[in-house]
């Protein structure tokens, strides 16, 4: 299994080995854009599989179980909402957005608008409720930018439960 490793605003990745602790600050701008797995040989003569992650901002892996609804173009002035909140999980989560996973079919399409809500899973059982755009449809999931129009510039409790 390849480990992760971030790539920094400068398109450098801090290589480390798993077998000797040794060290490698590369360039990896050649591989930008595509998700990308290396295979690094060590100067100790082993060798290891990472996988660069270009994302911006930190994602953290959940589970929580959330609710969502489509908001229609033609009623979100208004405030209203034409379809029922529809069950849905949290499988990843950063500030500026977070994936769902819906199991069964769905309607929607790159560019909807959904209103996402449900409780983290910290000690406080944070609320959150979020206004957000669909960006990436896969098989399964559902990834999600938040509206930066409708979002807090920075949240405290969602910054303070990304924290590593």
């Amino acid at each position: 299994m390849a480990k992760r490793v971030r790539v920094n605003r400068s398109d450098l990745a801090a290589i480390t080995c798993p077998h000797c602790s040794s060290m490698k600050l590369i360039s990896v701008n050649k591989f930008k854009g595509v998700k990308h797995t290396l295979k690094v040989k060590c100067t100790c003569a082993n060798s290891f599989s990472v996988s660069l992650d270009f994302r911006g901002r930190y994602r953290k892996s959940t589970n929580i179980p959330a609710k969502y609804v489509k908001l229609d173009k033609n009623m979100k002035k208004m405030g209203q909402q034409l379809a029922p909140h529809l069950k849905c999980k949290v499988a990843d989560l950063s500030l500026s957005g977070l994936a769902l996973t819906i199991s069964g079919s769905h309607d929607l399409q790159v560019g909807d608008e959904l209103l996402v809500d449900f409780f983290l899973d910290d000690t406080a059982k944070t609320y959150l409720k979020r206004k957000t755009i669909v960006r990436v449809l896969g098989a399964g999931f559902v990834g999600c930018q938040f509206d930066e129009v409708d979002s807090p510039a920075y949240d405290k409790a969602l910054g303070f439960y990304l924290m590593p």
